[in-house]
């Protein structure tokens, strides 16, 4: 996917993101899923724990006051002043960096590294999702373990809506266009946003590959990370052709560090 510009996922994490889901993002909602991730990963107090993709850092906060050694890593230095503020009013204390995902600046450090709200899959190709996993696997200790939070394929196709739309809580308008490519597993969604006052822009939108269970499976499997638990929600319910999550979790070759 050349492009004369950014790619979209610098520009649409910018403003766009937080504007268009911010309405999802509750606390009492990043509470419960860092509980289940804390739990799904066999978390103890002191343990390290990279939160790759961070954004605003609503898991990193929550993470942290479990006694949870948290890094968030993101591309956007914006967002990391987002996470460091919020960690001040919640009075915990987490490291930022801002860095590629494809490019995680340690080796054999975190004893779990957490990818939140389908934020894997945004590259431009497969390949680009391996250095990902890649990167994840050389800054795991051996033992250490990933969870991955993917949208479900399977539901997606199964629940497939192409246009929707939703009002912000300031009145904005946000009209919703998904085009899903059955031939390369992505999904493309649009927005026109249209502010109060009736004036309209287009947003670049976000593209996904949407991965299978099978396939995940195998890109682990390359980089040496083996499955050990598949959930279809954060209840901790079974992962099911009808379940609208896909949290995988793989352990890095190896023993656990005592």
């Amino acid at each position: 996917m050349a492009s004369q510009g950014p790619a979209w996922y610098v520009d649409f994490f910018r403003a766009d993101y937080l504007n268009v889901y911010g309405h999802t993002f509750t606390e009492e909602r990043a509470e419960k899923e860092s509980a289940f991730v804390a739990s799904a990963l066999e978390l103890k107090p002191g343990a390290s724990v990279l939160d790759l993709c961070c954004g605003q850092g609503r898991h990193s906060i929550q993470l942290a006051k479990r006694g949870l050694r948290v890094t968030g890593l993101d591309l956007n230095p914006e967002y990391l002043e987002l996470a460091k503020q919020a960690a001040k009013a919640g009075k915990v204390t987490i490291e930022t960096i801002a860095a590629d995902m494809r490019k995680i600046p340690f080796e054999n450090k975190f004893d779990a590294i957490v990818n939140m709200y389908s934020s894997f899959g945004y590259l431009e190709s497969e390949a680009e999702d391996l250095k990902v996993l890649e990167s994840a696997a050389k800054a795991l200790k051996a033992g250490g373990r990933i969870l991955l939070d993917m949208l479900n394929r399977e539901w997606a196709i199964d629940n497939y809506v192409q246009n929707d739309w939703h009002t912000g809580a300031d009145g904005t308008l946000y009209v919703e266009r998904r085009d899903l490519d059955l031939a390369t597993s992505r999904m493309h969604v649009h927005f026109i946003v249209v502010d109060p006052k009736g004036s309209r822009r287009e947003s670049i939108g976000h593209i996904i590959r949407l991965y299978t269970l099978t396939e995940m499976t195998r890109l682990l499997e390359r980089v040496g990370l083996h499955v050990t638990a598949v959930f279809g929600g954060f209840d901790g319910e079974a992962y099911a052709i009808g379940t609208r999550r896909m949290i995988v979790v793989a352990r890095k070759q190896g023993p656990a560090a005592p």
